[in-house]
């Protein structure tokens, strides 16, 4: 490697930034104050920031990134504001500084704890350093605990609500207010559910209106990244609506939770120890449409994923080494496998959407694996 490579590593999760000693900016003059005194000559400067993440694990962007040229050789040296802003996990961060970074010869800097690897050729830092991890992680798993019992003590009041809150509602001034627009595809949905009719034809009449998906609505349409036509409903978002108990004014919160602090997993909680507060807000339906729609779906076996094969015996065994693999050229999304004795691959996103220049599309599966396995 030809010049000497410095990684500014700066961290700031939401709650640091309460914090203005802890401020991006903050860390960055800190960082470039210290290496400024270091004596290195012709040194490159890299940064790698992650605004918005918590220290307790390394799912993080910019410090997996920072890594990756570890692992290259390609830094020499990573220097941090200190230890709390590299990691809070105790396990995690010294085995990063205590025996990653010695193998790939990496020197490791944290300013405000006076570490610096170079000064401890052959030994871990000493009790010093231990305890630090242990103050870092306890102070984040104690800062975790505080937070999750707040935000607990706020739903049982019925005071904590998303930002991306229902389908259909809006928040207001901390307040769930019906959004009208949203509102009236909430009802049809409702409505058509409770005469009984099935999903399919619930999306076709959505798509037939034009109504707008809830990304669509809120504006995080995927139009711009894929060729997805306008209001095509999913089965499993009319699903999500159709059991959801806040279109009856009942305020519903603790539905999932971590299993453990800092990790990425979420888990879903016993639907009986979910919070509900009935008439929290105004309803959207009235309590006997969502009962009938409800009892129509639970009568039939929705979802699908409850149903019984109706191919017969024959054909539950059919599948295809390119089952998951196969993608439609119109509109970018996943083929399906039709489990019939003519197995094809067919677009089911648009199934409802006649006008779709693949409605109805599909190959024989058969003849898709002879084409695969000649190119071979």
């Amino acid at each position: 490697m030809g010049k000497y490579v410095i990684a500014k590593y700066i961290r700031l999760s939401i709650e640091d930034a309460k914090n203005d000693s802890l401020s991006i900016e903050n860390q960055r003059l800190q960082l470039d104050a210290h290496i400024a005194e270091m004596s290195v000559s012709e040194a490159e400067v890299l940064e790698f920031i992650d605004n918005g993440y918590s220290g307790t694990n390394f799912e993080r962007p910019a410090v997996q990134e920072l890594f990756e040229l570890v692992r290259q050789g390609r830094v020499n040296c990573i220097a941090v504001k200190d230890l709390s802003r590299f990691g809070r996990n105790m396990i995690e961060t010294g085995y990063y500084i205590e025996r990653v970074f010695p193998l790939f010869r990496v020197r490791f800097i944290a300013i405000s704890d006076n570490h610096d690897s170079a000064e401890h050729e052959g030994d871990t830092g000493g009790m010093e350093l231990a305890f630090k991890f242990l103050i870092h992680e306890q102070y984040s798993r104690d800062l975790s605990v505080k937070i999750k019992t707040a935000k607990r003590a706020r739903a049982l009041r019925g005071e904590y609500i998303l930002k991306n809150c229902a389908f259909g509602y809006m928040k207001v001034d901390g307040r769930l207010e019906i959004d009208e627009p949203a509102a009236e595809t909430v009802r049809l949905i409702f409505s058509m559910a409770a005469e009984g009719q099935s999903l399919a034809k619930i999306a076709a009449r959505l798509y037939e209106k034009k109504r707008p998906t809830p990304s669509e609505h809120k504006g995080h349409s995927r139009q711009t990244l894929t060729n997805d036509l306008p209001c095509v409903w999913g089965k499993s978002v009319i699903l999500h609506i159709l059991s959801d108990e806040q279109y009856i004014g009942t305020y519903t919160a603790g539905k999932t939770k971590t299993p453990e602090i800092g990790s990425s997993k979420v888990v879903s909680v016993n639907k009986a120890d979910w919070i509900r507060i009935p008439d929290h807000h105004p309803a959207i339906v009235d309590k006997a449409i969502f009962d009938a729609a409800r009892e129509k779906f639970d009568r039939r076996g929705e979802p699908l994923r409850n149903r019984k094969p109706v191919t017969g015996e024959r054909y539950k065994n059919i599948t295809s080494p390119l089952k998951g693999k196969v993608f439609c050229g119109c509109c970018g999304h996943t083929m399906k496998l039709s489990v019939t004795r003519n197995a094809a691959f067919y677009c089911d996103f648009t199934r409802v959407a006649p006008d779709a220049e693949c409605f109805r599309l599909k190959m024989l599966a058969g003849e898709l694996e002879a084409i695969v396995f000649r190119g071979c």
